[in-house]
């Protein structure tokens, strides 16, 4: 503790928490977090659904009156369980228990760890190492039963490019949180050399990580809704027809 000029108690400046602007990595967290929050509202709920209802996860297919997800979502679901994840059409009861504590524990923990990462909340810590620790085990569970089960994908790249990111980033938030107070002055500033070249693979591995698993993202769903592939192939000549009203130019398409 130090003293103020008039002599009040006040926090030691290591205690400091640093903004999110100068930790800009953390963004990635907080995008990653993000991610996980849509995939288990808009995804697995379905294997959740249907669990609590006491049904096999492919009667929801053909559902009409699911208040969630979107059905458009639901349409997107089950051709990705057709062609790339087969344990999703299984789902066997291990898969469930996994989907009820994605749903009710890592679910709600992502949201606030989206919260948490902004604020530079110190709290984090613990909660985020016990929960990406179980992310970690129960993905390698999923990948080695779809790699290897009687059931396998038809699709190994495409199911290891969106899936190998769940065993990538637990381990680099882990990583994160391994010290105490991951947001303070006084473990942000004060790392030794290796700390540093760490945070550097870190980093670089996320970015990767990332740009793999976004490019393979938009390959299926190109692949699988052709109307959306249609509207994205009309958006160059849509935007150079925008530029030449904007400018005059009169251009040949």
């Amino acid at each position: 503790m130090t003293l103020s000029a008039n002599g009040s108690k006040g926090k030691n400046d290591g205690d400091a928490i640093v903004p999110i602007w100068r930790r800009p990595s953390d963004l990635l967290y907080v995008l990653w977090y993000f991610n996980f929050f849509f995939s288990v509202t808009f995804t697995d709920i379905h294997n959740f659904t249907a669990s609590f209802m006491g049904l096999e996860v492919h009667e929801l297919e053909n559902r009409v009156n699911m208040v969630w997800p979107p059905r458009v979502l639901t349409d997107l679901y089950f051709k990705w369980a057709r062609t790339v994840d087969p344990l999703l059409y299984e789902n066997p009861m291990w898969w469930q228990v996994m989907e009820w504590i994605n749903l009710l524990t890592l679910m709600p923990y992502s949201f606030l760890a989206m919260y948490g990462f902004i604020r530079g909340s110190n709290w984090l810590r613990m909660p985020g190492i016990i929960t990406n620790s179980w992310t970690w085990y129960s993905l390698m569970l999923c990948i080695f039963a779809t790699l290897y089960g009687h059931n396998r994908t038809q699709d190994v790249p495409m199911f290891l490019a969106i899936y190998v990111p769940f065993l990538v980033f637990p381990m680099c938030l882990v990583w994160r949180f391994w010290q105490d107070k991951p947001f303070s002055q006084s473990t942000m500033y004060n790392r030794s050399g290796l700390q540093r070249f760490v945070d550097f693979i870190v980093v670089v591995s996320m970015i990767v990580t990332f740009g793999v698993y976004f490019y393979y993202i938009q390959i299926w769903i190109r692949t699988h809704t052709p109307f959306l592939d249609e509207v994205l192939g009309h958006l160059p000549a849509a935007a150079t027809q925008a530029a030449a009203a904007a400018t005059g130019v009169k251009v040949d398409l």
